[in-house]
């Protein structure tokens, strides 16, 4: 009796089996960038944050202003610094 569930046990570890459920994990490119995205939701809040920052700064001056251009090229860094690394861990998964 004790054989019968120690063949069963190594039986249900065996590759086929892992790999069977490695195959049914395997997602799309879209989803795992969504993912990512979720993951990072901070950042994206604070890229919009520094977006809308910048567009009221100028709107409410009237011209690019120093204060506007400051938050305009933190945007554009902090945006460079998210799509690359996202890109990275997109090509990793």
């Amino acid at each position: 009796m004790s054989g019968d569930t120690t063949r069963q046990a190594s039986e249900d570890a065996s590759l086929e089996n892992i790999r069977k459920a490695s195959d049914a994990v395997e997602k799309s490119t879209a989803q795992i960038t969504v993912e990512k995205i979720v993951e990072r939701w901070r950042t994206v809040g604070s890229i919009v944050v520094l977006a809308v920052a910048s567009v009221m700064l100028y709107r409410m001056d009237g011209y690019l202003s120093i204060d506007s251009q400051v938050f305009g090229g933190i945007t554009i860094l902090l945006l460079i610094y998210f799509l690359a690394t996202l890109r990275t861990d997109v090509s990793m998964e």
